[in-house]
């Protein structure tokens, strides 16, 4: 049995998980996107001061408000874009670094091998398998401490998923056919405006928003504190909808829908967490933290993702 035997599963591990090294300008684009969809956003605002100062009626809401809605999608695509070049850069350089200590240890272990005569023989064997075995045990340990360092990028990353469409706007402007006058109108707090499917989701996202900061109390169901079913299940009561308390059944009291399809008051639920979706790409929702306006995802670290729901109303 040669050394190279011994440390192949070592050399493997060195393989498997690569160099780290990203193509150049990898993430050039993304690091650039807060400048490029700033510009965007900057004169979707002054297109708002225009529409505003001499559009008046219906029609001039309607085009203020897709003006409006544009700007912050455009800001908050351009953040997470340099969010997720950060992510990106940061999880290469987890990898780099893995290979690099793995690749000492390659060479820690063949300059040992080196020092040890007669490899072949029984007294050679004795000195090199335990070597060897304590290598690759140290190798899986930095693999490990990679594993952990990737999964909290992946949930970084995750955090900035986006919906497949802005609601209620196109980029050419036309709006859908809930601005059209189906469902009902909710201004967010960023002054933007959205619609839910009827009155009662609208009444649920509107009691949702009224109490952000409420601090995050585990089972709780109230004003004095909510976790995050209780808080969603407190929203619907108050628009006269009965929710299951627990998180993973709050799906049984509506119909799936597609993420394409999102409106305010629809579900987002996990194995062991739910939030509301307020539109524009937000979730209001607590867990952990106290009420209040996230950007939409689906990946949350340790739970599976079990879809979007509507609540039947």
């Amino acid at each position: 049995m040669s050394a190279a035997l011994l440390i192949a599963p070592l050399k493997m591990l060195v393989s498997v998980l690569g160099t780290g090294v990203l193509p150049p300008g990898a993430t050039t684009a993304l690091g650039q996107a807060q400048t490029t969809l700033g510009t965007a956003a900057d004169e979707s605002t002054r297109t708002v001061a225009a529409v505003d100062a001499g559009w008046h009626g219906a029609g001039g809401d309607a085009a203020s408000s897709t003006a409006k809605t544009l700007a912050s999608a455009d800001s908050a695509v351009g953040q997470a874009g340099v969010d997720v070049a950060t992510t990106i850069e940061s999880a290469a350089g987890h990898v780099r670094t893995a290979n690099t200590a793995l690749n000492a240890l390659v060479d820690s272990f063949v300059s040992a091998a080196s020092a040890v005569p007669a490899i072949a023989t029984p007294a050679g064997l004795a000195t090199l398998v335990p070597l060897a075995l304590d290598h690759i045990a140290r190798g899986v340990q930095v693999v490990q401490t990679a594993q952990t360092e990737l999964e909290a990028d992946t949930a970084a990353l995750g955090r900035h998923n986006a919906p497949a469409e802005v609601t209620g706007v196109s980029r050419n402007g036309a709006q859908s056919a809930a601005v059209g006058g189906e469902g009902t109108k909710i201004v967010l707090p960023d002054g933007s405006t959205v619609y839910a499917p009827n009155e009662r989701a609208a009444t649920a996202v509107r009691a949702a928003l009224s109490v952000q900061g409420t601090p995050y109390v585990w089972g709780g169901t109230s004003t004095d504190g909510f976790d995050c079913s209780g808080f969603t299940q407190w929203a619907y009561q108050q628009a006269g909808v009965d929710l299951p308390r627990l998180a993973q059944d709050q799906d049984t009291a509506g119909y799936a829908v597609s993420q394409s399809d999102l409106m305010p008051g629809d579900l987002a639920v996990w194995s062991g967490h739910v939030a509301m979706y307020a539109g524009n790409g937000q979730y209001v929702e607590t867990g952990g933290d106290p009420v209040g306006i996230t950007p939409l995802y689906t990946n949350n670290a340790g739970q599976s993702f079990e879809g979007f729901y509507r609540p039947h109303t």
